[in-house]
């Protein structure tokens, strides 16, 4: 494992310990996902396997996440302004936590 992977998996790591930060540090922990897949290739198994559980947590924590982060920003404005791809899928997590909500709705 290369040292700036650990860094920024250790980071993501903290940081779903602890969602309940500021909606500016969330960010931050999306930008640093960001990182982490332009990476993601030089990962050995093993932080492959840590990511997705990563991953599993950020997309089960979207609505409270997505609320946090409303709270200093709209994502879908910073979506646009900095043209996220959407491979991205945490830059989404308003419309998981949208599309959750009427799913728990319709059943």
């Amino acid at each position: 494992m290369d040292l700036k992977s650990k860094k920024l998996l250790d980071f993501l790591s903290e940081g779903m310990l602890h969602p309940d930060v500021s909606g500016f540090e969330l960010l931050e922990i999306l930008d640093v996902r960001s990182q982490l897949a332009s990476r993601e290739p030089l990962l050995n198994e093993n932080e492959r396997d840590r990511l997705e559980n990563l991953d599993r947590q950020l997309s089960r924590n979207a609505v409270i996440l997505a609320v946090r982060i409303s709270e200093v920003a709209d994502l879908s404005e910073m979506r646009k302004r900095t043209r996220v791809l959407p491979s991205h899928w945490w830059w989404y997590l308003d419309e998981m936590g949208n599309l959750r909500q009427e799913a728990e709705a319709l059943s």
